[in-house]
């Protein structure tokens, strides 16, 4: 399986596993299943003929499925239906969930991989048959790029990457290590210094050292999380940089 390594402000890669080619084949089908689905959904229920004169009504009724997967891939951070369903998702350049501003870049390619199609079925049924080479841009394109790239991932700078292998997942939130003691003390309020990124970077870097059981990790974290913030202190590394976590969320807290 095909890794790309994104560097970060740590000098500290984080590693992840493309996504395979069958699981965003998969995935891209059981996305469709949906889309179909709502597809007869929304003609039954209101049993209006989408190929009628009517297609102001016909555009509305199928914003939702316009939008699909503009929607999906923002809200839920990377993924859509079919995406949670394979275990994979979109991550951005950076190693971080996508911004709008990326979802919007990919679902605007879409077109270029086969929304045109659709736009053509709606001005004729005749149309219909050629959107069985609507997925054909897009493969061309993964199939043919270093990072497994479609037209809209170049663009937007975003790439594919499987979750079921990774040992973390960027999304991960940092404010599972609040703690909400009233009387708590801040240790390192140096912290105030970093970001919510790089906080979430160090948070996943932190829990891949201690699920591999890899100190050489955790000591080249803690080294220069040290380094960058000027800290100096005697407990351990896994210790000091779960402190650094708390820290981190009162200081938002309080601010």
């Amino acid at each position: 399986m095909n890794t790309i390594n994104i560097p970060t402000f740590l000098n500290i890669d984080l590693n992840f596993n493309l996504a395979g080619f069958g699981s965003r084949v998969a995935a891209y089908v059981i996305d469709w299943g949906f889309k179909i689905g709502y597809f007869f959904l929304i003609t039954q229920t209101f049993r209006f003929d989408i190929f009628s004169s009517n297609y102001i009504l016909s555009f509305l009724a199928f914003i939702p499925l316009y939008f699909y997967t503009l929607l999906s891939e923002w809200l839920l951070k990377g993924q859509t239906l079919g995406k949670m369903a394979m275990k994979i998702k979109v991550i951005g350049n950076d190693g971080s969930v996508p911004s709008f501003s990326q979802c919007a870049v990919r679902w605007m390619f879409l077109l270029a991989d086969g929304y045109i199609f659709m736009i053509l079925i709606l001005v004729s049924p005749l149309f219909a048959g050629l959107s069985v080479f609507s997925p054909a841009v897009g493969i061309i394109a993964i199939t043919n790029t270093k990072n497994q790239q479609r037209l809209g991932d170049l663009a937007a700078g975003t790439y594919i990457v499987s979750t079921r292998e990774n040992h973390f997942s960027i999304e991960d939130t940092i404010y599972a290590y609040a703690n909400k003691r009233q009387n708590y003390q801040i240790k390192y309020p140096q912290v105030i210094k970093l970001s919510d990124k790089d906080m979430t970077i160090i948070q996943n870097l932190m829990e891949k050292s201690e699920k591999n059981i890899d100190y050489q990790l955790a000591s080249k974290l803690s080294k220069r999380v040290k380094e960058i913030l000027n800290i100096e202190t005697q407990d351990n590394d896994i210790q000091f940089l779960k402190d650094l976590l708390s820290d981190y969320n009162r200081v938002s807290i309080e601010e």
